[in-house]
């Protein structure tokens, strides 16, 4: 929990926002966070959704999807032996109503914050990680159950023990 809070938590209520552990464009935070839980003590392998305001995790399928991952990531198989993978999409229309075509651009860079964010979490909790951006993002779209149009699959990152 502390992971992923980390990663895209709630710090702060003001002004009718919440702000997170990450900054974001207008404070509109249009990414999302998908824990794909393969080994992680205490909860069931599946595809989860992460419910922020509420900070707690949502079912969405049961079951081992780490070969899916890893066969939708061309073949790299760190997304199957890792203890979790997140996912991270984009609802583009949180970002493109007020900035439009550039909205692209800040949401991205909200990607990059999760990254490292990432990084600096799992490296203070002693574990490994590492980052994807090489995926076919229908396979990603389809096996969390998205759109790929009002949401978009924009990033993976694989968490687990170093070995």
């Amino acid at each position: 929990s502390r992971l992923i809070w980390a990663i895209q938590g709630i710090t702060a209520r003001a002004w009718g926002f919440d702000f997170r552990t990450i900054p974001s464009a207008g404070a509109l935070y249009p990414t999302e966070t998908y824990p794909v839980v393969n080994n992680v003590d205490g909860i069931s392998p599946g595809i989860y959704h992460y419910e922020i305001k509420k900070g707690q995790l949502a079912l969405i399928r049961e079951g081992r999807f780490g070969h899916e991952l890893s066969r939708a990531a061309l073949g790299q198989e760190m997304l199957e032996a890792a203890a979790c993978v997140f996912v991270w999409t984009a609802v583009v229309e949180r970002s493109k109503w007020k900035y439009r075509e550039r909205a692209y651009r800040y949401i991205y860079m909200d990607a990059g914050h999760i990254g490292q964010n990432l990084y600096l979490a799992a490296t203070g909790l002693g574990l490994g990680c590492c980052t994807v951006g090489a995926f076919f993002d229908e396979e990603v779209d389809q096996l969390i159950g998205i759109d790929g149009k009002s949401e978009i699959s924009l990033y993976l990152g694989a968490v687990g023990q170093i070995r």
